[in-house]
């Protein structure tokens, strides 16, 4: 799988042990990881663990998380991408923008894209999103790009919910989306 994609307002590449300082401003944000197990990055060097433990999963299954990068200037501003969750054999949808990017649409636009390269590209069969329940904007977002509530669970000691898209659920859907697009709607 490549390297490097680009989405129509991000651009998505590959992680280097160099981005653990720049990563850090979203990991390190107790806002942007209050959801996530085990919590925000206290310094410099759980970010660089959180890019080998990405990168291992590159190398185990060919696809992963990205950084998520402005592409005028190539700033890091959060990561996203397609990967296993300890104890899942299920492939899960995650992304984390920092504060500034929120409320823009482009959470949408990222998740719409993993969706789309995680069944076209990578062939996967499902895909579903792990989120805390009391992650109100991610539940919608789920929602919103067609996944639907799986199943309630615990994970690591904290309650979730699995959000889940199915392959034949998501071309379905897709065509109704190219469809509407086309007539103007």
């Amino acid at each position: 799988m490549t390297h490097s994609f680009k989405t129509p307002r991000l651009l998505l590449r590959r992680l280097t042990g160099a981005d653990a300082g720049e990563l850090l401003q979203t990991t390190g944000d107790p806002s942007v990881m209050r959801y996530w197990a085990p919590g925000p990055d206290v310094n410099e060097a759980q970010s660089a663990e959180r890019i080998a433990q990405i990168n291992e999963h590159w190398r185990r299954y060919g696809f992963g998380d990205w950084g998520v990068c402005e592409p005028l200037s190539g700033r890091l501003i959060g990561f996203c991408g397609l990967h296993h969750i300890v104890g899942m054999d299920e492939v899960n949808v995650g992304y984390a923008l920092e504060p500034s990017r929120w409320r823009q649409g482009l959470g949408s636009e990222l998740c719409r894209y993993l969706l789309r390269l995680g069944f076209e590209d990578l062939s996967l069969t499902e895909i579903v999103a792990v989120i805390d329940p009391r992650n109100v904007a991610s539940r919608r977002l789920a929602e919103k790009c067609d996944l639907q509530i799986w199943k309630c669970f615990v994970w690591q000691g904290n309650e979730r919910i699995a959000y889940r898209v199915r392959r034949g659920e998501w071309e379905q859907a897709s065509v109704g989306e190219r469809r509407d697009s086309s007539n103007g709607t």
